[in-house]
């Protein structure tokens, strides 16, 4: 033949498939914490305890910090910082806030991880005295350890005595208070008692109330006479 013969030739080949491969993110920890005691008395120790799992399993060796926010709770800082168990229990011990105090426990690895906030009571710690001066005359007063962090200005401490076997608080002076080093603030004052046993009450607002004791207590002091239920003690 003088002409050509064309020939059409297929050419097939295994096909090559690129497919994106999707990364399993990493399972995040669970953190369970436990601040006991949740209420302390200033100066005192609390810990922070509990575990880091993971898929129900205890992660060990994982490294952690407890962080505070302190009132008036602007922001969270590391205070301690330990690694878990090899059952992924974990103990922070001797921790002492100075005011009422938010705290958490954060796991530093990848993913990270975060307990819920535990917020702890800080109360003020009073001490409070009653001396004989002679007939017809006792000086009372009170010594208040508190945190030293927060403004301390001197204010008014309102005292009521009662005759004992009496419900009513009856107000017998008002005195300003003074703080003789920081942290610590002092009242006294001189009365006439109203029987030779009986009972006293004595109530300020400082300016770091807030920053102390549970909300249930930051109530404005009486300014006159009262009288307390029978089951108040």
């Amino acid at each position: 033949m003088n002409g050509q013969s064309l020939i059409a030739i297929a050419l097939t080949g295994p096909a090559i498939v690129v497919a994106s491969a999707t990364a399993t993110p990493p399972v995040r920890p669970e953190i369970s914490a436990v601040a006991a005691p949740a209420e302390l008395s200033y100066g005192a120790a609390l810990a922070v305890t509990g575990r880091v799992v993971n898929a129900g399993q205890g992660v060990g060796g994982a490294s952690l910090a407890l962080q505070a926010d302190p009132y008036p709770f602007r922001g969270y800082s590391t205070v301690a910082r330990l690694t878990t168990g090899p059952d992924g229990s974990f103990a922070f011990a001797g921790v002492k806030p100075n005011r009422n105090t938010r705290l958490r426990v954060l796991a530093e690895g990848s993913p990270a991880a975060s307990s819920p906030a535990l917020p702890v009571i800080v109360d003020p710690v009073a001490a409070i005295n009653a001396a004989s001066l002679g007939p017809g005359q006792v000086r009372l007063s009170l010594r208040l350890r508190h945190t030293p962090v927060v403004r301390s200005a001197s204010v008014n401490a309102w005292w009521f005595v009662a005759a004992r076997g009496t419900r009513v608080f009856r107000l017998a002076a008002v005195t300003p208070t003074r703080e003789l080093s920081p942290g610590l603030s002092y009242a006294s004052a001189t009365i006439d008692p109203p029987s030779k046993r009986f009972s006293y009450r004595v109530c300020l607002n400082p300016t770091w109330e807030r920053a102390m004791g549970a909300p249930a207590s930051h109530r404005a002091c009486p300014r006159k006479d009262f009288a307390v239920a029978r089951s108040a003690g």
